[in-house]
C-alpha cells in the first residue's frame, strides 16, 4: 500500500526536524501508533547519515483517517507557536495540496483543508 506523505517547504536539516516531530507526534496518537514513518534521503558524499525528508503514513483510511486529520491539526497548532509552516501533503494517487499556517489559529483551517482533500472521492489537489 501506498504511503500519505507529508514533506514541507523548508530547509534540509529544518524539514528533517519537521518530519521526525510529526512521525513522533502520530506514532504517539493511540489511534494511529505504528501508521507513522520517516523517509529518508541518502547521505551526501563526505556526510554521515540521512536526514528525513517527509513523514509517511501507512493505512491512512478509515476511523485513522478522521484520527490523523485531527493529529495534524493539533501538531500544527502546538509546533508553531511563533513561526509560520508550510507543508505538502501528498496522496498514493499523486495527487497533492500544499497548507500553510502562519499563525496558531491557523491550525482548524488547515484541519480542514486537509479532511477535504482526504476525503473518498475527492479531486481536490493544487
Amino acid at each position: 500500500m501506498q504511503p500519505l506523505t507529508f514533506t514541507f517547504d523548508a530547509p534540509a536539516d529544518e524539514a528533517d526536524d519537521l518530519a521526525r516531530s510529526l512521525a513522533r507526534w502520530l506514532n504517539d496518537d493511540e489511534d494511529l501508533s505504528g501508521a507513522a514513518r520517516l523517509r529518508m534521503v541518502p547521505p551526501a558524499p563526505g556526510e554521515q547519515g540521512g536526514l528525513a525528508d517527509a513523514a509517511e503514513v501507512l493505512n491512512a483510511a478509515g476511523p485513522v483517517l478522521d484520527a490523523l486529520v485531527a493529529a495534524v491539526g493539533v501538531w500544527v497548532g502546538q509546533r508553531f507557536r511563533n513561526r509560520s509552516v508550510s507543508l505538502k501533503v501528498t496522496r498514493p494517487d499523486g495527487t497533492h495540496i500544499e497548507l500553510s499556517a502562519t499563525d496558531p489559529r491557523d491550525a482548524a483551517a488547515v484541519e480542514e483543508q486537509l479532511r477535504r482533500f482526504l476525503e473518498p472521492g475527492s479531486g481536490d489537489a493544487d
